[in-house]
C-alpha cells in the first residue's frame, strides 16, 4: 500500500502544485528537492517523505500540503462539470484517505483488500456497481440492453466511453437510453476511435474487465483490480474522454 500512496501523492502534487510553489514550500520546511531536467522530481520527494514520515519537518510538510491538495481537488470539481473531471473525481477519495492516514486516524478504508471478482450472472454484477459512492466511469467496447440492466441501481452520475464502430452499438439504443434517463439516471455516452480494453472506475478504485457488459450472463465476466498502473491508466482514460465525441441519441 505504501507504493500506492507514493503514486497518489506524487500525482496529486504534480496536478495541483506548480514547480515554483512546490520549491517554495520545500524551502520553508528545509527539504532538499532533486530535479528531472528542469522540473522537481516529485516522486523521489514523496518517497522520502513517506519513508521518513515521522521526522518532524517531513510530518509538518505532509500536514501542510495534504489539506491544500484536497481543497484544490474539491475546487476543481466544483468549478467543472462531472462530465470532464474524471481525474479529479478519482483523486478526491484517495486524498481523503491519505489525509486520514497521515493524521493518525483509523485507516482501515485505506487498506482495502485488492479484489478480483468473477460474475456469472447480471444480478451480482449489478450489486457490484450499486456500491458506487462517486461518479462511475465505464470504458467498454460495446453497449446494449444488458449494459443498462447492469447499471440500473446506480444512483451517481455515469460516464460511458464506447467504441465508434457502429457494429458495437445495438440498433435501438436510443429507446433504451431514453428510458434509462427517464428513470432518473444521469448518463453521458461518448465515443472514441481507439478503445481496446474495458475498465470501471469508482470509489477511487480501478478495475479491468475480461469482457463487455453486453456479455454479462452469457459468459463469466472477471474483474481484476489495477493498483500499480492506476494513476497512468486513469489519466489516459481522462484524456480519451475529453477527446471523445458525445453520443447524440
Amino acid at each position: 500500500m505504501e507504493n500506492e500512496n507514493i503514486e497518489i501523492l506524487s500525482d496529486a502534487m504534480k496536478e495541483y502544485f506548480g514547480d515554483y510553489e512546490l520549491e517554495e514550500l520545500c524551502t520553508r520546511f528545509g527539504l532538499t528537492i532533486d530535479y528531472m531536467g528542469i522540473h522537481p522530481n516529485r516522486k523521489k520527494l514523496v518517497n522520502q517523505l513517506i519513508s521518513q514520515k515521522y521526522r518532524d519537518n517531513h510530518q509538518r510538510f505532509l500536514e501542510t500540503i495534504l489539506p491544500k491538495l484536497l481543497k484544490r481537488c474539491e475546487e476543481r470539481i466544483r468549478s467543472t462539470t462531472w462530465e470532464v473531471n474524471v481525474f479529479d473525481e478519482h483523486m478526491l477519495p484517495q486524498l481523503k484517505k491519505l489525509q486520514n492516514f497521515f493524521n493518525g486516524q483509523k485507516s482501515s478504508d485505506l487498506k482495502d483488500q485488492i479484489t478480483n471478482h468473477f460474475f456469472t450472472g447480471r444480478a451480482k454484477l449489478a450489486e457490484f456497481f450499486n456500491r458506487t459512492k462517486t461518479a462511475l466511469t465505464i470504458i467498454d467496447t460495446q453497449v446494449g440492453k444488458t449494459t443498462f440492466e447492469c447499471l440500473e441501481g446506480v444512483k451517481k452520475p455515469i460516464r460511458l466511453l464506447i467504441s465508434q464502430s457502429e457494429k458495437d452499438i445495438i440498433d435501438d439504443i436510443g429507446g433504451f437510453l431514453s428510458e434509462f434517463r427517464a428513470r432518473g439516471h444521469e448518463l453521458e455516452i461518448r465515443r472514441h476511435l481507439e478503445l481496446n480494453d474495458r475498465f470501471f472506475i469508482f470509489n477511487g478504485r480501478l478495475w479491468m474487465a475480461s469482457c463487455s457488459l453486453v456479455d454479462a450472463g452469457q459468459m463469466t465476466l472477471s474483474i481484476i483490480e489495477c493498483v500499480d498502473t492506476k494513476p497512468v491508466v486513469v489519466k489516459e482514460i481522462g484524456r480519451k474522454w475529453r477527446e471523445a465525441r458525445v453520443f447524440l441519441k
